[in-house]
């Protein structure tokens, strides 16, 4: 009757945890108490490792906020001494989420446009978001209102809660065979009780056992695995069934009914106590410390491939906005550097009347090839390379980000040159990391933007050695030697200087690098005699506002370029893949 007992009561304890005993389908937590007002909550990765992954993070506020996804470290960086709150992780036994207030500034700037986010969401009221990691590594969510008002912190998680009844089934079944087993074990005592006893004068015996042959005794009665019993009347006889210490013994059918439930209680009584402590131990995602196979924090691209394309986007927007009003005021706060320099004196000529057109166009898309940089300190810089619709040639995009909070700016923008080759990178390339200008290449960054620089201004130096002949070089030695022969009562000077502050090398997969800088290119025409005059050209002349001078000029160009430094040990020359001559103005002396 054991077994029966143990299947009745695995059979209830089972379905009692699907049906009366079951928990919630979904778990959830909340905070245990109100945190402080901030401009800033930051829901960190902990709270995606409870088990029964993944989980839904309802927020609900009063008025609009916005939810950003970046990556941890960057979220980070752009909170820096901003007060705020973190959600780090979840109490799931609790229903209760871990979370802190930090105290610091009052107020941040709206983080909803920032460039660090791989995505936004912007709702009023009420808002749920499933984690998701759009690509391998660490990443947080950031929430804020408007920056001044504080952050919503009514955050509740929730998750299914698939961790709690895993022996359900198998307790059913468990039960269902102990009593199976236990009613046939029963019905079969039944039966062998109504046919034991002695065998009649008719050589009957038990149920299943021969009748004796003719003229001969018959088979002693014996228990089925027992030992035989004596003849009738001999000394030591023992009924059947009665064991050698003269107590009644089950048959082996019965002991081993009696084995098998025993061994299922015990089982069973294993089994009940783990199913909590199997739940409570469930191992879950590791947020500590990435493992061995993990690649290193720093070794992701700064951008994925979603974010360079809207942030493409928006610069070019503003670029086309700016140039369609000739208003530098118009390229907001996408343009910088001497990107910026060059349109600002490209509309202050056009204002002239100077006959100077528009700058050259930029296109978004589609991008031929991309170099992001893995190195995650600013200024951070990518390189795109896009092809306007008609145009001739593509162009490089070279895009800086000065600080987390800051979004990139277009920062140059040269034309590939005719027969040039850029090297083939895709976004999320791991070997792009930002090089220091003394870099060991075949030269160092800084030495090849010289190189080229004093290659151009004097075709006979020594960099000629250094530096791969193409169109834009020889068209620019020809352009300067005509200048000469057309001038010969004056004095013409080239000189170039290299803006390191402008000048940034990106590593290639090959061990060579990538270099953006920019050139500052004067031409410099004053008489050979005195009292002699050089004339103007009219774009010269619109910029000084004179038509001639006796004592001289200084024209100025400004030249973004586009290099390859080749690997340390390689012989290869430096190229110039990129590069543009634009006027800048014309000062007189």
């Amino acid at each position: 009757m054991l077994s029966i007992l143990l299947g009745a009561v695995a059979l209830l304890v089972g379905i009692g945890q699907k049906t009366f005993w079951a928990p919630p389908e979904i778990a959830t937590a909340t905070l245990a108490v109100p945190l402080e007002g901030a401009p800033v909550t930051v829901i960190e990765p902990g709270v995606a490792s409870v088990p029964g992954s993944p989980v839904d993070i309802a927020i609900d506020a009063e008025g609009e906020f916005t939810l950003s996804l970046g990556r941890s470290a960057d979220v980070e960086a752009w909170v820096g001494s901003a007060a705020h709150n973190t959600v780090s992780g979840v109490d799931a036994e609790q229903g209760t989420l871990l979370a802190e207030h930090t105290p610091g500034d009052a107020t941040v700037p709206n983080p909803r446009d920032s460039d660090l986010w791989v995505a936004t969401q912007s709702a009023e009221g009420h808002l749920v978001h499933q984690w998701t990691e759009p690509a391998e590594g660490e990443w947080s969510l950031l929430v804020a209102a408007d920056g001044t008002q504080p952050a919503p912190t009514a955050v509740t998680v929730s998750w299914p809660n698939d961790a709690s009844t895993p022996f359900a089934i198998p307790l059913m079944i468990l039960g269902a065979l102990l009593l199976i087993f236990g009613l046939a074990v029963a019905a079969g005592m039944r039966r062998g009780g109504a046919g034991g006893g002695s065998g009649s004068a008719a050589g009957r015996g038990r149920a299943g056992s021969a009748p004796a042959p003719a003229g001969g005794r018959g088979f002693e009665e014996t228990a089925f695995g027992g030992p035989p019993a004596g003849p009738a009347g001999t000394a030591g006889e023992k009924p059947a069934g009665e064991g050698p210490h003269g107590r009644n013994e089950p048959p082996v059918a019965r002991r081993a009914a009696t084995r098998l439930a025993a061994a299922a209680a015990a089982g069973l009584l294993a089994a009940l106590p783990a199913l909590p402590a199997q739940a409570a131990t469930t191992p879950a995602p590791s947020s500590g410390p990435a493992s061995e196979s993990a690649p290193p924090a720093d070794s992701y691209p700064v951008l994925l491939e979603a974010q360079l394309e809207r942030i493409l986007e928006s610069v070019v927007a503003a670029v086309e906005e700016g140039d369609k009003a000739k208003d530098a005021g118009k390229l907001g706060d996408r343009v910088g550097g001497k990107a910026l320099e060059l349109r600002q004196a490209n509309y202050a000529l056009q204002a002239k009347g100077a006959d100077i057109g528009a700058p050259v166009a930029l296109a978004a898309a589609p991008v031929r090839s991309a170099a992001v940089t893995t190195s995650t300190e600013w200024p951070r810089t990518a390189m795109a390379v896009t092809w306007v619709e008609n145009a001739r040639v593509p162009q490089v995009l070279v895009l800086r980000q000065d600080s987390a909070r800051a979004n990139y700016k277009l920062v140059s923008s040269p034309s590939v040159l005719p027969g040039s080759s850029f090297p083939g990178i895709a976004v999320g390339d791991t070997s792009v990391s930002t090089l220091p200008l003394d870099s060991k290449l075949s030269r160092t960054p800084k030495e090849a933007a010289q190189a080229v620089a004093d290659y151009l201004s004097d075709g006979n130096s020594e960099a000629k050695d250094r530096v791969q002949e193409n169109v834009f070089i020889s068209s620019m030695h020809t352009a300067q030697d005509e200048l000469k022969n057309a001038n010969q009562n004056a004095t013409i000077k080239f000189s170039r200087t290299v803006d390191e502050g402008q000048t940034v090398a990106l590593s290639t997969p090959d061990g060579g690098a990538l270099v953006a800088t920019y050139v500052t290119s004067t031409v410099t025409s004053t008489p050979k005699e005195e009292g002699g005059t050089v004339e103007l050209d009219d774009l010269s002349a619109a910029s000084a506002g004179e038509d001639s001078t006796t004592k001289g000029v200084d024209v100025v160009y400004g030249e973004p370029m586009v290099l390859y430094v080749p690997a340390s040990g390689s012989q290869d020359k430096i190229s110039l893949l990129a590069a543009d001559d634009v006027f800048l103005s014309a000062k007189l002396k």
